[in-house]
């Protein structure tokens, strides 16, 4: 495999795991894409999610502190008649709180080996 090929494999692959894909469907998609053996794949998978470490905790933070405010906002308008709000809030807060933490996991994973 060429050094540029494997530059355009590892941009794809951190590309597809930032937006939180599964790992067997984000694999085989490249093993198609890039015409690879699986396992090649696989290996550059695993060195690919060991260096977006630090990428996936800081998404973890602006998504905990938004998610945090939308979260307050849809409570407090839980005072006012403002429903809609109060469902957005909730719903954005909660949908945040979800995607930080499996930024989370992407960040714990990364880690080991």
């Amino acid at each position: 495999m060429s050094t540029k090929q494997r530059n355009h494999l590892e941009a794809f692959l951190k590309n597809e795991m930032l937006q939180l894909k599964l790992m067997s469907f984000t694999i085989k998609k490249a093993s198609k894409r890039f015409n690879l053996p699986k396992d090649q794949v696989k290996s550059t998978y695993l060195k690919v999610r060991s260096m977006i470490r630090k990428e996936a905790i800081n998404r973890v933070i602006v998504y905990l502190l938004l998610s945090t405010i939308f979260l307050f906002v849809g409570i407090k308008s839980v005072q006012g008649n403002s429903g809609y709000i109060y469902l957005g809030g909730l719903l954005l807060g909660s949908a945040g709180m979800l995607s930080a933490f499996g930024y989370f996991i992407l960040a714990i994973k990364g880690n080991s080996k």
